[in-house]
């Protein structure tokens, strides 16, 4: 596998390990200039990431489990997760990653309820 392939999966896992480990750390994961795209927003920029995962994992204590393998192309990856939050409910997801210079330029995100 290619040296950028294995930074993209790295790089996918290591995110869901922080979030699993509800460390708001895991803005560190990302370029000072990068965002996170999905609900019809984006949060732009390091801290604006950090503060929305503090409040996120303060609010809902997501827990994120693979379904299946990361999947990566090139500097992409992707990833199917059911999502357990804090009330009990859950949530589909699929997050896209684009890695750039060993860490995250975006990441794009879609869900589903069921």
């Amino acid at each position: 596998m290619p040296e950028e392939m294995k930074e993209a999966e790295k790089l996918a896992r290591s995110y869901f390990d922080k979030i699993r480990a509800r460390d708001p750390g895991v803005a560190d994961l990302f370029h000072e200039d990068g965002s996170i795209i999905g609900l019809g927003g984006v949060k732009s920029g390091r801290e604006t990431i950090r503060e929305f995962y503090k409040e996120s994992i303060e609010g809902a204590s997501p827990t994120p489990a693979l379904t299946g393998e990361v999947l990566v192309s090139g500097s992409r990856a992707a990833a199917e997760i059911e999502i357990s939050l804090a009330d009990g409910s859950g949530v589909h997801a699929m997050d896209l990653f684009v890695v750039e210079d060993g860490l995250i330029r975006s990441l794009t995100y879609f869900i589903a309820d069921h």
